[in-house]
């Protein structure tokens, strides 16, 4: 998920003119690779998974960027559980 937030928050820094070009567009690719990785790593823990999944899904489609303060609390709860 880091990977994902850091192109994120490169795109979200940026005009809106130049979010559309084309080596902005593959960083949108990337996160949403990146998110899908983190997506499929995290299918052990089902809240987590179905978290980022959603995150994901709406990114991809809508263009909606991630809640990652709810993303991180969902990660925190893994993490909890383990211990």
């Amino acid at each position: 998920m880091g990977a994902a937030y850091v192109l994120l928050a490169e795109l979200n820094d940026l005009p809106d003119d130049r979010r559309v070009q084309p080596t902005n567009l593959s960083r949108r690719l990337r996160a949403i690779g990146h998110l899908f990785e983190a997506e499929d790593e995290s299918q052990q823990w089902s809240d987590l998974h179905a978290a980022i999944r959603e995150a994901r899904r709406a990114y991809q489609a809508e263009g909606t960027l991630p809640d990652w303060e709810a993303l991180a609390e969902a990660a925190g709860r893994t993490t909890a559980a383990k211990t």
